[in-house]
């Protein structure tokens, strides 16, 4: 679907494929839970060892209870596919018209490369391009009257990793590795409206992902 001539909301958005843009993860093949490869759990059960490399069997009781709370981690990310909906957003944001403007991702996502998390602009940030930027547009006049009242635009998140997985992801250990962002995000570059590709709750899916590129899948590497 194309968009219309909007200078900054493009029209509706453009819907994608979940395996549109996603570096060499499309098509991927799982089985059973958490969509774990069966060779990746054939092989740790013929070693005699655990299907991760952690140190868990080592820790007594305490190591039984972290096994429990990492199959009960696991199991959220069991059954079918579920559908990806794209959350509403209190302003319509073009990622499309921005980065055709020349705006890199790190422009708004600070942390994306050095940080833990990638962060969002301030209000502040928003509010000094486009002073100069269609500052009459609609969907611009939301920006200046956050800035002029001190409030925080709320934006809602698109990719999420629930707490109750416990999962410690880190944007710069992965922005280190050479992981591309369309690797989990998507051709955010092509979207009017920004929207998940991959749930990136799907355990099975990191865990191939790790092993394609000799990344470490010690269960402690990501559950902390």
């Amino acid at each position: 679907m194309r968009g219309s001539s909007d200078p900054l909301t493009g029209g509706a958005a453009e819907r994608r494929s979940p395996d549109d843009g996603a570096a060499g993860h499309g098509g991927a093949s799982h089985t059973g839970c958490a969509g774990v490869p069966a060779g990746f759990r054939r092989e740790r059960a013929a070693e005699g060892r655990p299907h991760c490399r952690g140190s868990i069997g080592g820790l007594g009781g305490h190591g039984l209870a972290l096994s429990l709370v990492l199959v009960a981690v696991s199991l959220v990310a069991c059954g079918p596919p579920r559908n990806l909906p794209t959350p509403e957003q209190p302003i319509a944001w073009n990622h499309k018209v921005h980065v055709e403007a020349g705006l890199e991702c790190v422009r708004c996502h600070r942390g994306a490369e050095e940080g833990v998390h990638a962060g969002m602009p301030s209000v502040q940030s928003c509010a000094g391009c486009h002073r100069r930027e269609i500052p009459d547009h609609p969907e611009v006049r939301k920006v200046m009257l956050a800035n002029e009242n001190r409030e925080p635009i709320l934006w809602a998140k698109v990719n999420v990793i629930p707490d109750s997985a416990m999962v410690h992801f880190n944007h710069r250990a992965h922005a280190r590795a050479g992981v591309e962002c369309l690797a989990c995000h998507g051709d955010v570059a092509a979207m009017t409206v920004a929207e998940p590709v991959r749930n990136v709750a799907d355990m099975g899916w990191c865990v191939e992902c790790h092993r394609e590129n000799e990344a470490s899948d010690d269960c402690l590497a990501c559950h902390r």
